[in-house]
């Protein structure tokens, strides 16, 4: 299990605990609440809670994005609902903030987090549900080999997307 994964211009390292308060900052932050399926405001209270039942639990691997040249930390991405047995889990990333977006950290950290989930987890596939209006991530989801395997309506249209590793 890697602490720490390093890209060219990013790192991926484990969250702890003590980022909680910049882990609810960025899912917080306007451009990622727009885009996820959960809208509600995240609580310092409720991040410690999924820390530690399911971080904590193995049920979720977490890691802060940061950028290598500053240091500076700019979002997460994580794998949830692990399944050791059939060897997929769901994926999931944000960047809370918003002047860091459109810069190609999110696909150089899909690149990282493809090529963890493959070589250190054993997974054999990735799945990923996003918002059918959030057309920036379906063009990196898509360009990193993710196809369309569901859709479901309502006010919030969701696209389920899966790639074989």
């Amino acid at each position: 299990m890697k602490e720490r994964i390093e890209g060219k211009n990013i790192y991926l390292r484990r969250m702890t605990i003590d980022d909680t308060a910049s882990a609810v900052k960025w899912r917080n932050a306007p451009c990622v609440r727009e885009q996820f399926i959960f809208k509600d405001i995240v609580t310092e209270e409720m991040h410690r809670e999924w820390f530690r039942t399911k971080v904590m639990s193995g049920k979720v691997e977490q890691f802060v994005i940061g950028l290598k040249q500053s240091g500076e930390e700019i979002g997460s991405q994580y794998y949830k609902d692990i399944d050791k047995e059939n060897k997929t889990a769901e994926y999931g990333i944000y960047i809370g903030r918003e002047d860091m977006l459109g810069k190609g950290y999110g696909s150089e950290v899909m690149e990282l987090a493809l090529e963890y989930a493959r070589s250190d987890m054993g997974l054999k596939e990735i799945s990923l549900r996003v918002l059918e209006s959030n057309a920036r991530a379906r063009k990196v989801y898509e360009g990193r080999g993710f196809t369309e395997y569901a859709r479901e309506g309502g006010e919030l249209p969701v696209i389920f997307m899966k790639r074989i590793l």
